[in-house]
């Protein structure tokens, strides 16, 4: 199933919000084999995700033992408000008695936590990029501190350019940035966007757990999971190589980078793991001795089982992070009972799918789907009245009769005889082309008034346009707008 990105004003639950709580406990229900280690990941998971969120302030909840988990992730950013909303139907699933948790990948490499938001400065609609972190462009998430002077000059920066629009129409962004972006912020910036999207949905249930993929990635069943893939490197990469070669000639992708690059297999075999080292992250690769992986990194480890795997981590301070794929293996069986994707994860986890098929051997879990994009009141599309004007002036430019009032009747007459004439057997199409041009040229210098109209309407539409793409952008910042524009579950 493909799943489009919501029109604006429009957005997507999939399945009805209803039915989570019903295919989350269906979901639970693994293979016998799959669920000891399911069982032990879900336990550290709750466990490590109530230590955060209580080191951050935030309430913890209290949930039945048999609640199921529900959830949701993302790099720890300035959300766009397709994000939020899924963090929007956490809360709601929270306060219906479900567990949930939601999960900053924080082991992504980030863009300075970037966001881009509209101005006018200069007396021209534009949309500005700004960075609150800027000295932690290309630093892991996890990595890049807060610091004052960084998010003082972003908050400043950001006030002047919604402070330039001449109608004001993200005032509350204006309010939040000028309070909350003032204030003592976490010292580490993943932090600090947790703070902030816990400050902005104060009001929204309060029961969603929050988690960094560092610290999950910490835990022993993390590592027992690892293993398992590490051990079976070689079909492992098959499997997705093959995946892979099945979803592109599917979807007519010719590109071998897209939607991820195969993993090399040419005597050592990658694998779905990165290695963490002194704040970088690289592809971890492994040879293989008889039923042992060995892996390659400043030399060659063997690893006998998932004990002797994470010792050698944390002896060496290194970390071991799933890739895209691994990671939602590990999210949709061994973590959540429900895993809520947006749409563009919802488009790659068929790869997923067909991984979890063919390596575990079981039939892939079913997730949910949640985005929305949101629409400023009044904020018409002037796209289509655009094309209008502009099919309009071609039509005049070449029948400037049918605009003119009163044309002159020679021409029109002669004009229609000709194009009738001009599909007959054997006619001159030159010569009658060329005096049908020249009746247009002789017909369009009487079109002034009516010209210089359509010229006046579409450069008023195209301005129109040019304000619309600034304001209308999805991708702005959740906090340009009011949390009760983030719509509840339908």
């Amino acid at each position: 199933m493909t799943f489009a990105t919501p029109a604006p004003g429009e957005r997507l639950t999939w399945p009805p919000f209803e039915t989570w709580e019903a295919a989350a406990r269906e979901n639970a229900a693994l293979p016998a084999q799959l669920a000891p280690l399911r069982d032990a990941m879900r336990h550290a998971a709750l466990e490590t995700a109530e230590q955060y969120t209580r080191r951050l302030g935030l309430p913890v909840p209290s949930t039945a033992p048999d609640a199921p988990l529900v959830m949701a992730g993302h790099q720890p950013s300035f959300y766009h408000p397709g994000v939020l909303y899924k963090y929007r139907l956490l809360a709601e699933a929270a306060a219906r008695g479900m567990a949930t948790i939601n999960l900053s990948v924080d082991t992504d490499p980030s863009e300075g936590f970037l966001v881009k938001v509209p101005s006018y400065a200069g007396r021209e609609y534009r949309r500005v990029a700004h960075y609150a972190s800027p000295g932690a462009a290309n630093m892991l998430y996890m990595d890049a501190s807060t610091r004052e002077d960084e998010v003082i000059t972003f908050a400043e920066n950001v006030l002047r350019d919604l402070r330039s629009l001449p109608d004001r129409v993200f005032s509350f962004g204006e309010v939040f940035v000028e309070t909350e972006l003032r204030r003592d912020l976490p010292p580490m910036m993943a932090d600090a966007m947790v703070h902030l999207r816990r400050v902005y949905t104060a009001h929204w249930p309060q029961g969603v757990l929050e988690l960094p993929l560092s610290e999950l990635c910490r835990v022993a069943p993390f590592f027992t999971f690892a293993f398992e893939l590490l051990a079976r490197a070689p079909e492992a990469a098959a499997i997705f190589n093959e995946t892979l070669v099945a979803y592109r000639a599917e979807h007519g992708i010719r590109s071998k980078a897209n939607p991820f690059p195969d993993l090399a297999t040419d005597g050592q075999v990658e694998t779905l793991f990165w290695i963490g080292k002194d704040g970088a992250r690289l592809p971890l690769s492994v040879a293989m001795r008889g039923v042992c992986p060995v892996l390659i990194l400043d030399g060659a480890h063997e690893m006998r089982d998932a004990v002797m795997l994470r010792e050698f981590f944390q002896t060496h301070k290194l970390q071991l992070w799933p890739r895209a794929v691994s990671l939602s293996v590990l999210n949709r069986l061994f973590v959540a009972d429900l895993f809520v994707h947006g749409t563009g994860g919802a488009k790659y986890d068929r790869i997923t799918d067909g991984f979890i098929a063919r390596f575990y051997g079981i039939t892939p879990p079913p997730f949910a789907v949640a985005s929305a994009t949101l629409m400023l009141p009044g904020l018409d599309d002037p796209a289509p009245e655009l094309a209008a004007l502009r099919q309009r002036m071609r039509e005049a430019a070449f029948h400037p009769e049918s605009f003119l009032e009163n044309p002159p009747p020679e021409l029109v007459v002669e004009k229609k005889n000709l194009r009738a004439a001009i599909a007959a057997p054997g006619a001159d199409k030159k010569a009658m082309g060329k005096r049908i041009a020249e009746i247009n040229i002789e017909l369009n210098s009487l079109m002034g008034p009516v010209t210089h109209d359509l010229e006046r309407r579409i450069a008023s539409a195209e301005k129109a346009l040019t304000r619309h793409e600034a304001l209308a952008d999805r991708e702005f910042p959740y906090f340009l707008y009011p949390p009760a524009a983030i719509p509840p579950p339908p």
